[in-house]
């Protein structure tokens, strides 16, 4: 019994070793991934406006009072299943699309942000396994204050020698409105009907970051945006405003009016 079944288990094993050594085994291929292809997000809808002090959005941007710049973050994005290898962008400004837009009446009022007036980097790199890279346009903010009404616009655009680029969103528009910059002050007063010397103060002001109140009677001043003030004696009193807005105290602006208190 004990020769059979050993007889048995020997058959198993050869007729195994012949399954395996019948078999071939080859190194699977790397596997082949779509190509990659280089875009820049913002160019989606072609133009951004900024005309708000909002930073809230798909557009952001900050001000550098040291430096006297504006600056707009931008970035540069790749497709595709891999984010294999180092991907150098050419960046440059493109002042044929900002003066067709201006031709064509799409840029109403607008003229072109001249080009010693802004700065972008040459060029970038999508490093190795990131999917974006982020560079910035910097304005110069003396001139935006100096140009208060002025809109202007600038384009900017992307290029790769070695990595294809989606032609509907290679460049970004970029429309900026100086009026943004200088806040303008203005607010309401209504008395409390049960008690006069209460007066709501409701702000309307546009552009502005902080406020400073002067309710005109000796008392210390108040940041609250939109404060309820009770007077303890009757009289009129000046009441200002002071407004500041992203560019600080330089361009802080004052609303002055009076109130009677009864």
């Amino acid at each position: 019994m004990i020769t059979s079944y050993t007889t048995r288990l020997a058959l198993v094993f050869f007729g195994f070793s012949l399954l395996l050594s019948s078999c071939t085994y080859e190194e699977l291929a790397k596997a082949s991934y779509p190509q990659q292809i280089i875009y820049m997000p913002t160019a989606k809808n072609g133009l951004f406006t900024i005309n708000s002090i909002s930073t809230s959005g798909t557009y952001r941007f900050t001000v550098d009072l040291t430096a006297k710049k504006i600056i707009v973050p931008l970035g540069v994005f790749r497709g595709g299943v891999s984010a294999d290898g180092d991907v150098p962008v050419t960046i440059a400004a493109n002042a044929d699309t900002v003066s067709k837009l201006i031709s064509t009446s799409a840029l109403i009022g607008t003229m072109a942000l001249p080009t010693d007036k802004f700065e972008l980097p040459n060029s970038i790199i999508i490093p190795n396994g990131q999917e974006s890279a982020v560079f910035n346009l910097t304005i110069d903010l003396d001139y935006l204050r100096a140009n208060p009404t002025q809109k202007l616009a600038v384009a900017v655009g992307i290029a790769s020698a070695q990595t294809p680029v989606n032609p509907l969103l290679k460049t970004t528009v970029i429309s900026f409105d100086p009026t943004i910059l200088k806040p303008t002050p203005n607010f309401t007063t209504k008395a409390d009907a049960t008690v006069p010397q209460k007066i709501t103060f409701t702000n309307t002001s546009v552009n502005a970051v902080s406020y400073s109140w002067d309710f005109g009677d000796g008392s210390a001043a108040v940041a609250d945006p939109a404060p309820i003030y009770t007077y303890t004696k009757a009289g009129t009193y000046t009441v200002t405003l002071t407004a500041t807005g992203i560019t600080g105290s330089a361009d802080a602006a004052q609303k002055i009016t009076s109130v009677t208190i009864p």
